[in-house]
């Protein structure tokens, strides 16, 4: 039960990543044969990089924006439809959609609405504005962020609903009957959930560390920044940390100094997930962790991009302090407290100075983190929100939605280079080019990745799950924090090295070889779901099933996992809405065009977003047909998940 899992751990995660770390020693060229053990030299031509350290305070800014604002934004949409009436439930299905729907449509969407060609766009001439990503930094920035941000606010607002239905309802009574304002009951309601919130944000923030998708195809590296003019790294307002990787998987000959840069990429993310870890902790530990973390980081990500001495107080402040938290509470929380305002002035005050230069990647995370370790508790102003108010912040907040998705429809049926198709010109050659392009063998190719996907997932997720369920054992809990930790830990670092990987295992260039990857990033799902299930079935199922002769395996396969069919049922639509998904993986490990997924066709139309040969009335006739499939393997799928086997047998699933 344990070997399926251990396998497919062992290509796609374990040896990558070991892979990378060794050959980060080594000079090993394109035309080489064998790697040539090189010391440090690969690492001292990182730290030398100084696009790179510009493109880590980029990645650090925009990631605890993007975090911090969609956290906000999906508490406060949680907290609108926590309520289960028709209106909330029709608007978070509208909000779902940006979630089904596969992110490199939406967002190519996003940018033929914003950006059309060169500028000239249906936004633009609606607005009168002068948007143009390709030219302008900040518009860049700011557009990936508010992209991303969508994008990630359906799931977050339903996680935050679930951590919501937590509450108890005499809670909402109590509330009800003082009388307590908006902003108060957010603060009740918050204080509820947190222990559940306050992870999830840090664990959100280490994932946005490693976004690349949706920023590459809505922006690409954007425009220069002045001082992204660099001899080894060119770094442009959105060349975050993974697409800085991914230009140099394009340029790089040596091997040994891209697995370099992969590994510093790795120890930037394992800062940011151990800082989510250590959140979930009690009390005085958590604080501790937390204030050591911080320290430490300062000291390592400070002598990567340039230690700030005005800095060391703080970084002496955390590493003293936690040694007086069991004696002097009061005067522990009053010192931190100093120490986090001087850190932000400083940071602040160099921001002014250099810019994006005078960024402290480490103050970004130190600074969150430490507040809500300790958990100042500060003065609240209670007031109510008007209801008309109310209800025009949701509808703005929905509108996004129907808007881009209208215009993907409506760019379907528009002529060549019409970014603002009239009625009377309307057509439906569209369709019929796309598919004499081969579009449907492009659909084929990702269904069949899908199947392997699904196909591996449970011959090793189902198995593990179990065992996991019933055995606690040193050898299962090791593989599946391997697995959890994974989820968190894979992006574009590891991507890079699973190519060399998969290259010498023959799984480049295979419809194979991707659906291990979408199976890998399925598993913590999958575990986690079917684990916690088979843990709920009544042991008296197991006794009789002793009683019938029947072995383990013979009560997994007769009676565990007809009674999980719901569950599976969902984990299948998970992943073929990942197979449809998936990009990046495709992007890396595919040559072949007679392999090419859905994902990669559409791509091919809209390309990077300095492109000429974009072709928008194309890319929106795919995407109606490529949904397609999507839609009916939900409604088909939909049998598997409201099944009656669990009510049957007198266990209810909600």
């Amino acid at each position: 039960m344990v070997l399926p899992v251990t396998l497919i751990l062992g290509v796609a995660t374990i040896v990558p990543i070991l892979w990378a770390i060794y050959i980060s020693f080594t000079e090993y060229g394109v035309f080489q044969q064998a790697p040539v053990f090189s010391g440090l030299k690969n690492f001292e031509e990182v730290l030398g990089d100084s696009g790179f350290k510009l493109s880590l305070r980029l990645t650090a800014l925009w990631s605890t924006l993007k975090t911090s604002i969609e956290i906000l934004l999906s508490f406060l949409i949680a907290l609108r439809l926590r309520k289960a009436t028709k209106l909330s439930k029709a608007s978070l299905i509208l909000l779902g959609v940006g979630w089904f729907i596969p992110s490199f449509i939406t967002v190519s969407g996003w940018r033929a609405l914003v950006q059309g060609y060169g500028g000239y766009s249906l936004f633009n001439i609606v607005l009168g504005t002068e948007i143009d990503i390709t030219l302008n930094a900040f518009q860049a920035f700011t557009s990936s962020l508010f992209v991303s941000i969508w994008l990630s606010l359906p799931l977050s607002t339903m996680i935050i609903l679930g951590m919501l239905g937590r509450v108890s309802k005499e809670l909402d009574d109590v509330m009800k009957i003082d009388g307590t304002g908006d902003i108060y009951t957010s603060s009740i309601l918050f204080g509820e959930i947190r222990f559940l919130l306050i992870p999830y944000f840090f664990f959100q923030l280490a994932r946005s560390m490693k976004e690349f998708t949706s920023v590459f195809l809505m922006t690409g590296n954007g425009p220069l920044l002045p001082e992204g003019f660099t001899p080894n790294t060119l770094t442009g307002s959105t060349t975050f940390l993974g697409i800085a990787l991914f230009r140099k998987f394009s340029s790089v000959k040596d091997y040994g100094l891209l697995s370099a840069y992969a590994v510093f990429v790795g120890g930037f993310s394992l800062i940011w997930i151990l800082g989510a870890l250590f959140s979930r902790g009690d009390v005085p530990k958590r604080h501790r962790h937390v204030l050591f973390l911080s320290s430490a980081a300062h000291v390592f990500l400070g002598l990567f991009t340039g230690l700030n001495l005005l800095l060391l107080p703080v970084i002496l402040g955390y590493s003293i302090l936690p040694l007086i938290i069991p004696r002097f509470r009061k005067t522990f929380r009053l010192l931190v407290g100093t120490l986090l305002i001087y850190e932000v002035l400083i940071t602040i005050l160099g921001v002014v100075q250099r810019g994006v230069s005078g960024i402290v990647p480490a103050t970004l995370l130190s600074v969150p983190l430490i507040l809500f370790s300790l958990r100042y508790r500060f003065p609240i102003i209670d007031f109510t929100i008007p209801g008309w108010l109310k209800r025009t912040l949701m509808v703005l907040c929905l509108i996004p939605t129907a808007l881009v998705v209208i215009y993907i429809l409506v760019l379907s049926f528009a002529a060549d280079s019409d970014i603002m198709p009239s009625l009377s010109e309307m057509t439906l050659a569209n369709f019929g080019r796309v598919i004499s392009d081969g579009l449907m063998s492009n659909i084929l190719n990702t269904i069949i990745i899908a199947f392997w996907a699904s196909l591996i997932l449970l011959m090793a997720g189902i198995p593990f799950s179990y065992l996991f369920s019933q055995r606690k054992s040193m050898l299962v809990k090791g593989l599946a924090s391997i697995i959890l930790f994974g989820s968190l830990y894979t992006g574009m670092h590891t991507l890079l090295p699973m190519y060399f990987v998969f290259d010498k295992l023959r799984l480049t260039d295979s419809l194979f070889g991707i659906g291990i990857v979408v199976c890998i990033q399925s598993l913590p799902l999958t575990i986690i779901l079917l684990a916690e299930f088979f843990s709920s079935v009544p042991r008296e199922l197991r006794e009789v099933s002793l009683l019938e002769g029947l072995s383990g395996t013979g009560y997994l396969v007769k009676i565990l996992i007809p009674l999980s069919l719901p569950v599976i049922g969902g984990l299948l639509v998970y992943v073929m809405v990942s197979s449809f998904s998936s990009f990046s993986t495709p992007l890396i490990l595919l040559n072949s065009q007679e392999l090419m997924p859905f994902s990669l066709r559409i791509f091919s139309y809209v390309g990077e977003v300095r492109s000429y040969y974009t072709s928008w009335n194309l890319f929106g006739a795919a995407s109606v047909i490529g949904v397609v499939p999507l839609l009916i393997f939900f409604r088909s799928s939909l049998r598997l998940i409201y099944s009656s086997n669990l009510r049957d047998q007198g266990i209810e699933y909600d």
